[in-house]
């Protein structure tokens, strides 16, 4: 088996170019980004107030309680279901929280790609309808027309389609972690195995 001279400088191009375009050629196929959307962001803030953004949810508690019958002390474990928020961001003066709104156009046939935000996202449907598709097991859609709005925790991985042969407008409200860019709002994901005739 003859070996390959890599210090010849043509092959090293070649080589090295092979290379390129299989690294060019990956990165490319893991990040979805999306396609025939425009979105100024339309103002930014921040907050100092001390909130916290969640989603209710109910949590068990045992508690040792101790009663007297008769001048005798019983204790017992007592469960007691009782509600509470699983938080997803907070704000307050000692760590702020920035804010921004976006009007985003999706022309027919364009879609956001498979994306993730920093924090909580609130979304309002302004024109038109689109379809926003959940990147978990089954891949659900939910259509959503003028009128409409959605929430988007941080975690969760999406894209918001224009299927129509309108234009659809969306008003999105982001919570963001102090600092955040305009060009960090969004984070581009890969096309999720669950979804996989939704580029």
């Amino acid at each position: 088996m003859k070996r390959m001279n890599l210090r010849s400088p043509l092959r090293l191009l070649v080589f090295g170019g092979m290379a390129a375009a299989l690294v060019l050629g990956a990165a490319r196929a893991w990040a979805t980004p999306g396609t025939g959307v425009v979105g100024p962001i339309v103002a930014r803030g921040s907050v100092v107030q001390d909130i916290v953004l969640g989603t209710p949810r109910t949590v068990t508690v045992t508690r040792r309680v101790t009663v007297r019958v008769g001048g005798r002390a019983v204790t017992r474990r007592v469960k007691v279901s009782v509600p509470s928020v699983q938080r997803l961001m907070a704000c307050s003066g000692s760590g702020a929280c920035d804010i921004a709104f976006q009007q985003l156009t999706f022309s027919p046939g364009a879609h956001t790609g498979w994306h993730t935000h920093p924090g909580p996202t609130f979304v309002a449907v302004v024109q038109g309808e689109g379809t926003l598709y959940h990147g978990v097991a089954g891949c659900p859609a939910h259509k959503y027309a003028a009128g409409s709005g959605f929430f988007q925790p941080s975690s969760e991985v999406h894209n918001f389609r224009n299927e129509t042969a309108g234009t659809v407008v969306l008003h999105a409200f982001y919570v963001l972690p102090p600092g955040t860019p305009n060009t960090a709002i969004r984070t581009d994901q890969p096309q999720p195995t669950s979804c996989p005739n939704i580029p």
